[in-house]
């Protein structure tokens, strides 16, 4: 065979190797999604459809990120540190229409829109009247204080925030603390730096938060980074207190040092009521940034899942979800965020939810997350 032909066929094999071919089906895909949904914003009555079907969640925020200066929903607010802003951001979520397109690829797509259309910042002072008055109006009324990770803007964050606040009851208000990540891939470093600086007001909206609902209503949500912040103050508020401060505290694959955490951990439960751990051994993100420190995080499941008396340690990473980088299930995972609700809504304990399966470590036991019937 000559030259030419050899050559030839040796970049058809090439173009033709699996990874190869599910990145062109990959491609495929969302340029098709993208040419319908092209085709859809011609046609008015599934526009009207779609409209009928949507939701706004409007989601309270206190954020320590700058004002840069510009009148946009995508620039008012920074990277950079600043003092604290208060206000709400709307968010509305639309179905796409292609929900049955989706839910059969082996990767997640999302079957939503979700589009940041208001920021009302006010003042402080009129912020935390907004959260007196709802504990004043019901006993029944909890707040949540949801703590995001790594690589979140502002705009990313009240999106996401929202998503999640559509997993709690109606007596539950979720306020998004908002601390200033860069909101790109490649400042890691930075964003640690971010966290870490961001805790005297972390700490500062806790005790708020404590001092108005107190310590039967007050549950904390943090994701990845977040969850290192959250947990660097509440041990700092251990020292202070010997008695229950907070509920509810669920960790959303932590990025924190699993050595670490087994050294602060009964500090942690000496001033909460309970701990919730969420792991995954499918999390990409958190297995480089082991990589990266040189020992396991905290949301990591598999060989190096932490299992501790007293806190209820849930295993996701056979519950399905096919958000590729394994990180977002709080999001992306129906049967995750269903478990999580009924834990912040009801206070139902993981025993009492449906479809965990109790395992044991070293004697211990912790659950297994397992698919939802239908799935």
């Amino acid at each position: 065979m000559s030259s030419p032909w050899r050559d030839f066929i040796t970049a058809v094999k090439s173009l033709l190797c699996p990874s190869r071919v599910l990145f062109i089906l990959v491609i495929f895909v969302l340029f098709a999604i993208q040419v319908a949904r092209s085709d859809v914003s011609t046609n008015n009555e599934t526009r009207i459809i779609s409209s009928k079907n949507s939701s706004t969640e409007t989601v309270l925020y206190y954020t320590l990120r700058n004002h840069t200066g510009e009148q946009t929903i995508d620039g008012y607010y920074g990277d950079l540190r600043d003092d604290p802003h208060t206000g709400l951001c709307e968010v509305k979520i639309s179905p796409t229409g292609y929900e049955s397109l989706t839910s059969r690829l082996p990767f997640y797509i999302s079957d939503t829109d979700k589009e940041l259309e208001t920021i009302k910042e006010f003042p402080e002072r009129k912020f935390w009247q907004a959260f007196e008055q709802a504990a004043e109006e019901s006993a029944a009324n909890k707040v949540v204080l949801f703590v995001h990770g790594y690589n979140i803007n502002f705009v990313k964050g009240c999106s996401r925030s929202a998503v999640f606040q559509q997993t709690l009851d109606e007596h539950s208000r979720l306020l998004l603390f908002s601390w200033p990540s860069d909101g790109t891939l490649v400042s890691y470093t930075r964003d640690e730096a971010d966290i870490e600086w961001s805790q005297h007001s972390l700490e500062t909206v806790i005790r708020k938060l404590v001092a108005i609902y107190g310590a039967e209503r007050l549950n904390i949500v943090a994701h990845s980074l977040g969850a290192r912040g959250v947990v660097r103050v509440l041990q700092m508020m251990a020292r202070e207190f010997d008695d229950r401060q907070i509920n509810e505290l669920v960790l959303l694959a932590p990025d924190i040092d699993a050595d670490v955490f087994r050294t602060v951990f009964p500090d942690l439960k000496k001033i909460t009521s309970r701990i919730s751990l969420y792991s995954s051994e499918n999390d990409q993100p958190l297995r480089l940034s082991g990589e990266v420190h040189g020992y396991p995080r905290l949301g990591e499941a598999g060989e190096n899942i932490v299992v501790l008396k007293g806190m209820d340690t849930i295993d996701v990473s056979i519950s399905g979800g096919r958000e590729v980088t394994g990180h977002l299930y709080h999001l992306y995972n129906d049967n995750v965020r269903s478990d999580i609700g009924r834990l912040l809504s009801d206070g139902e304990t993981a025993s009492m939810r449906p479809n965990m399966k109790k395992l044991k470590k070293d004697g211990l036991p912790y659950w297994m997350l397992l698919p939802a019937s239908g799935e």
